[in-house]
């Protein structure tokens, strides 16, 4: 009781909150300094090592002198005092030289201070409903970034990892390859919407420039166009020069109809990451319906708006292809159908727009792979799809997808050339494409089939690197150790196997092990071990249930082929056909380089189609 009557004689409280109070206040002021360039960041973390030592300072002198009356300063408080404020100046001494230590490594870091990737920005209000605001803001920074020439950013399938992230703001960086960060939060108070920006060093992680606006809450594209100012703002800073960012389409007017469609977004990024992460086939339908329905919110909120019709478009092929998926043809024809009109309803409203032609070019090209359409009907869809896809790209070429969709397009029609380079072009537009991991496995197999198996090998390389867990590139690798060039590793090819059936995906794992086997049988090929290459392709599994095509046969005579055991490959064929009455190898037959040693023989003919 006696401690806490000092206290209260002492003012200890009163002093202490006053202290606390004041040096808030101070903080603040120096953030708005650093906001307006008066002085330069690192005012901010000295002043934050002198208010934190204020505060044993603060509690010492009240303990002294709160009490009402003359007071004197003791030997004691002296020391004290004079301890503390030689370990604030050593601390402070030493917080600057880190921090300009930390910016002069940064330079040398190799990492160049013009790459830059826009973090999604946290939402920091207790029920997250922020969010798609959130989200909104960064897309916003995205893409107004991603027009400025002298900047290289980071598409939104790069840091959309990262938008939950858990990982430290330098470790991300490297992670991108990154020498500026761009970081934010959104918060509700009251009314008001407070937007913080952060520009961030790619390579120590620390803060440099901040900035902070603050908007009457639900005017979220004044916040977005707010926060597009403060980061050409703090850029200029960084790099010392202009950096203007292009202004957004006029898009809507509509803060509803806005936050409606980044609901919709953020539930369809969400949806997408569900299934890769194994979610159900289901429960993506089901996700999907409800962005739909909040589509057609937004349409409804503003119906001149092209946004949520090309979205909803997107949303109907992704249901087309999960109802397929799930075996339901007949739902995935109506969603078909459903995405075609809406892609009609966009075009309708702007003939030139880009994603809306892209999302009609695929949906023919997905009707004309899925849906088995007539032999008349078949060459119209893709016809339609190239020409949708191509006048895509034209009327925005870094319009990454659609070369993706061309790609795969290409690779249908035969066209390896074509093929690769869509693919490539794709990849330089976009390197962290969803789905590129299937880019490079296109690549491999383009230049594999017009036999330059060095550029396939490194396209190979680069997968694995960026996939090092994906199990295409454990196969890639199978192949091109059984293809003509190079010397053969029978160890790393079993090595190879075993890597190859631990990744694939349950539902593939038999009939890769197939695919492997047979690839390894011609590896000993190629080491001249002929009679364990059989003893292997003798293991392999061709029953219907694995290999429903009945592709592995035609797998093992063209291995059998291109090591030179001619007959094997002829009684693989005819195994073949006997498994697939009526079947050919069509034209490749008389073109491929598989077939090359085997077109001499007679017996060969009739497993070659000439129609």
């Amino acid at each position: 009781m006696r401690l806490l009557k000092e206290i209260k004689e002492r003012r200890l409280i009163q002093l202490a909150a006053a202290y606390l109070v004041t040096g808030f206040i101070a903080l603040e002021a120096v953030t708005q300094l650093i906001d307006f360039e008066m002085v330069p960041a690192v005012a901010y973390p000295v002043t934050l090592v002198l208010y934190l030592f204020g505060i044993p300072s603060t509690f010492v002198f009240a303990w002294f002198h709160g009490a009402p009356g003359r007071q004197y300063a003791p030997r004691f408080e002296i020391m004290v005092q004079s301890a503390l404020a030689v370990v604030a100046i050593a601390t402070t001494v030493y917080v600057y030289r880190t921090q300009s230590v930390r910016l002069d490594l940064a330079g040398q870091s190799g990492l160049p201070q013009t790459s830059v990737a826009i973090l999604y920005f946290e939402d920091l209000t207790p029920a997250g409903d922020l969010a798609p605001v959130a989200d909104g803001i960064t897309d916003a920074l995205i893409d107004q970034l991603s027009q400025v020439r002298s900047l290289d950013v980071v598409s939104r399938n790069g840091v959309l990892p990262f938008r939950d992230r858990t990982l430290r703001p330098d470790s991300i960086a490297r992670a991108l390859s990154v020498g500026t960060l761009i970081d934010g939060s959104v918060d509700q108070r009251g009314n008001q919407l407070f937007i913080t920006t952060r520009l961030v060093d790619g390579f120590s992680g620390a803060d440099i420039q901040r900035t902070t606006v603050e908007i009457p809450a639900g005017d979220f594209l004044a916040a977005r166009d707010s926060v597009a100012e403060g980061v050409s703002r703090l850029l200029r800073q960084r790099l010392g020069e202009e950096v203007r960012l292009r202004e957004l389409q006029a898009g809507t007017s509509s803060p509803e109809a806005w936050a409606l469609a980044q609901r919709a977004t953020r539930l369809l990024d969400d949806a997408e990451d569900g299934f890769d992460r194994g979610g159900t086939i289901a429960a993506s339908r089901e996700a999907l319906r409800q962005i739909d329905s909040l589509l057609a919110q937004a349409e409804v909120a503003d119906d001149g708006w092209i946004r949520p019709v090309t979205t909803r478009a997107h949303v109907a092929y992704r249901s087309a292809w999960f109802a397929a998926s799930g075996g339901d043809m007949d739902a995935s024809r109506a969603f078909i159908e459903e995405g075609l009109s809406h892609a009609g309803r966009a075009l309708a409203m702007n003939p030139r727009d880009a994603w809306a032609l892209e999302q009609r070019g695929t949906l023919k090209m997905f009707e004309a792979v899925a849906m088995s359409p007539s032999p008349d009907e078949l060459p119209r869809l893709m016809t339609g799809a190239r020409a949708d896809l191509e006048a895509a790209v034209r009327e925005d070429p870094s319009l990454a997808t659609a070369y993706a969709s061309l790609s795969f397009l290409f690779t249908g029609a035969g066209d390896n050339v074509q093929s690769v380079l869509s693919a490539r072009r794709a990849l330089e537009e976009d390197a962290y494409l969803r789905g590129a991991d299937r880019i490079y496995d296109r690549l491999v197999y383009a230049q594999y089939e017009l036999e330059q198996f060095r550029d396939a090998a490194t396209w190979c390389d680069e997968g694995r690197r960026r996939f090092p867990e994906n199990y295409r590139f454990a196969e890639c690798e199978l192949w091109l150790m059984a293809a003509p060039p190079g010397e053969p590793d029978v160890d790393d090819a079993w090595r190879l196997l075993a890597r190859l059936d631990s990744l694939a995906p349950e539902s593939l794992r038999a009939f890769k092990r197939g695919v492997g086997q047979i690839m390894v049988a011609g590896v000993l090929r190629k080491a001249a071990l002929p009679d364990s290459a059989n003893a292997v392709f003798g293991r392999v599994d061709h029953g219907e249930s694995v290999d429903p095509q009945r592709q592995l046969r035609v797998y093992e005579a063209a291995i059998r082929a291109t090591t030179g055991d001619r007959e094997g490959a002829v009684e693989a064929l005819r195994r073949w056909v006997a498994a697939t009455p009526g079947g050919t190898l069509g034209p490749t037959g008389e073109t491929h380089w598989w077939w090359r040693d085997l077109r001499t023989l007679p017996e060969f003919q009739q497993f070659v189609s000439r129609d």
